[in-house]
């Protein structure tokens, strides 16, 4: 259903779902017809869920760093770890991707994820 408070960037009104499992079936739907990588993501204005693109860099609503930052929310494990390696390279650093506890996405850690589980 077409929300009627929230645009996107094009100016025309976002669909929005009542729940994160109704806007993933969405979003897969518009992969199957148009081709389109979209993820769902909860609006701060109104609540509902709506979708934006797989590829955007994007903060996590519920996860802070240890300087309590949001923590980036990568769209897929397989993006959380491309950046981490670009990040490891940079600052000489080893990073690790995990599934987001919270919602649709991934986070990196400088903690292994078997200590992870540990905690």
């Amino acid at each position: 259903m077409k929300s009627s408070t929230c645009k996107g960037s094009n100016g025309q009104y976002l669909e929005e779902y009542h729940s994160e499992a109704a806007a993933f079936i969405g979003a897969q739907r518009i992969k199957k017809e148009f081709g389109h990588d979209l993820m769902p993501q909860v609006c701060r204005a109104c609540g509902y869920w709506h979708l934006t693109s797989a590829s955007k860099s994007r903060q996590c609503l519920y996860c802070t760093d240890s300087a309590l930052f949001q923590k980036d929310l990568y769209a897929t494990q397989h993006e959380a770890e491309a950046m981490a390696r670009k990040i490891g390279r940079e600052k000489k650093i080893k990073l690790f991707a995990y599934k987001c506890p919270h919602s649709s996405g991934w986070h990196l850690t400088k903690v292994e994820p078997a200590k992870l589980k540990r905690r």
